[in-house]
């Protein structure tokens, strides 16, 4: 009886491990998409009234790190990306307003368009 207890709760914690996964998973391309608006909030409500260079390098710095957590978030999704299908890939759907649905998803094609957009936008931010 012990036995069969303590198999049952590891079932349940591996079912919760592997749905945090899944879920991890399937919110990596809306990260894509959140991360730069948050440090484009971040910068928007740091209130200063004149433009000193402390106050331009602390923008420079929100916007390289925020690149370059959006390239990090990038490149995980370049590595669990399978290349053999040619399905959509991390996939996510939205149907919550009856006159806007939301579908987010990746092909083979523009995981490419996607490493390529997150490598750029931090050297271009380096080279300012």
């Amino acid at each position: 009886m012990a036995l069969h207890c303590t198999l049952k709760y590891k079932i349940i914690i591996f079912s919760g491990l592997v749905g945090i996964y899944y879920l991890f998973i399937t919110m990596l391309l809306l990260l894509l998409l959140i991360i730069p608006l948050i440090g484009i909030f971040i910068i928007s409500t740091s209130t200063y009234d004149e433009l000193s260079t402390v106050h331009v390098k602390r923008v420079k710095y929100i916007a390289l790190a925020t690149s370059v957590f959006n390239l990090f978030i990038s490149l995980i999704i370049f590595i669990l990306f399978d290349f053999s299908n040619n399905q959509f890939q991390f996939v996510q759907e939205y149907h919550q307003i009856s006159s806007f649905d939301f579908y987010l998803g990746i092909d083979g094609l523009s995981i490419y368009f996607v490493i390529l957009t997150t490598i750029i936008i931090p050297i271009s931010l380096l080279s300012n």
